[in-house]
């Protein structure tokens, strides 16, 4: 299956995915309602790029709803309005999101500053369906850290986005491997269970597959 990534910000952790060759080939589009950096990136790496310029996510989801009526695709979405079951509803168990917090905690746009501003002794991220719920989709993968309050916010900040790159690449590769069924009751069929951030834990294979290192 191809990836369409939903995208309405500047991309970063897109233009972290598309160093890789798997990214790259199993992509099929990266689709916005506004003129942003991830656009770029995609050009840049010569993938299929859509402006769907849309007043809110309503309109965006029916855009989306007609632009992609073969459901034949997993959709990664890093967007900042809410998708409705205009997209959703014939969708469910094909659209994820990877959300900078340990979720069912800190939800919403600022998940990592929310994170911050609460008592919360762990940072991270939530890769989990999209459904009508406000980051309340069933969880894929999971990461946690100690938050380090010495350090400064910045810092902290890149742990977090490090933990969203490795959790998407990580679907990802289960995805292309078809050791991760999409649909209404998806499921991961394989993962490697050692003690970890991760949870599940990311592929014994991960660091030399996609030949990164493991910087957290």
């Amino acid at each position: 299956m191809k990836f369409v990534f939903i995208m309405s910000t500047g991309g970063a952790v897109l233009g972290k995915l598309f160093e890789h060759k798997i990214v790259r080939e199993n992509t099929f589009c990266v689709v916005s309602d506004r003129d942003c950096g991830a656009l770029l990136k995609a050009k840049n790496n010569d993938i299929c790029t859509k402006l769907l310029s849309s007043r809110d996510g309503l309109e965006f989801s029916i855009k989306l709803n007609e632009q992609f009526s073969n459901k034949n695709y997993i959709y990664i979405s890093f967007y900042t309005r809410l998708l409705t079951n205009e997209f959703l509803e014939t969708r469910k168990g094909f659209v994820f999101n990877c959300h900078p917090s340990v979720l069912p905690a800190c939800k919403g746009l600022n998940g990592f500053g929310d994170t911050l501003n609460s008592n919360a002794l762990f940072v991270g991220c939530t890769l989990h369906e999209v459904n009508l719920d406000l980051d309340n989709g069933r969880s894929v993968i999971q990461c946690a850290l100690p938050l380090d309050r010495r350090l400064e916010e910045k810092i902290n900040r890149h742990k977090v986005f490090l933990m969203q790159y490795y959790s998407t690449l990580q679907f990802i590769k289960w995805v292309v491997e078809g050791n991760f069924t999409p649909g209404e009751n998806w499921q991961l069929n394989q993962s490697h269970f050692n003690e970890s951030a991760f949870s599940p834990n990311l592929d014994k294979d991960f660091l030399k597959f996609f030949d990164v290192s493991y910087e957290i």
